[in-house]
């Protein structure tokens, strides 16, 4: 059964031209995100709490920077299993770095919507700090799970390569 998975997987391998730009799309995202993260840090916005350290932004901002060389990689490249190590690291570094501010939880989050214009506010502004322990969480589940399937993926879809 799962033979046919990682056939599948291997027939998969190269990139459409759609799934290129989509991969570009994602470093698009990943750079707005991360725009919109270090607003708060350099204004100041309040969301950092006083205990939010220059360590703590570097567990932080390292993930989720890195989340742009996999998807640069694939787009660049046009295939999928050869950028599948580069992803497994990114997916390790951002189940340590959730594991990392589930324990040290250096956010105010009635002030994440702030950098956002006010009829913008919204669409994060309900955001409290359960949901953001929660999504926390979920990340590291899923993480966790793409670590074990990626790597797995990676051995079956190389052999058949």
């Amino acid at each position: 059964m799962l033979e046919s998975t990682w056939l599948n997987e291997a027939n998969k391998d190269v990139l459409n031209n759609g799934e290129r730009i989509g991969q570009i799309a994602g470093v698009i995202i990943t750079i707005l995100v991360a725009s919109f993260l270090l607003s708060h840090w350099t204004g100041d916005t309040g969301f950092y709490t006083a205990e939010f350290n220059e360590w703590d932004a570097l567990v932080l901002f390292v993930p989720l920077l890195y989340g742009i060389v996999p998807s640069s990689y694939r787009a660049l490249v046009g295939r999928k299993n050869v950028v599948r190590p580069v992803d497994i690291l990114g997916m390790v570094l951002f189940v340590i770095s959730a594991a990392y501010f589930l324990s040290a939880f250096h956010f105010d989050m009635q002030f994440f919507a702030d950098p956002l214009p006010e009829w913008l506010r919204f669409i994060i502004d309900w955001i409290d700090e359960g949901w953001a322990r929660l999504f926390l969480v979920l990340g590291m589940i899923g993480g966790t799970a793409g670590i074990g399937w990626t790597t797995i993926s990676y051995i079956k879809v190389k052999e058949l390569l």
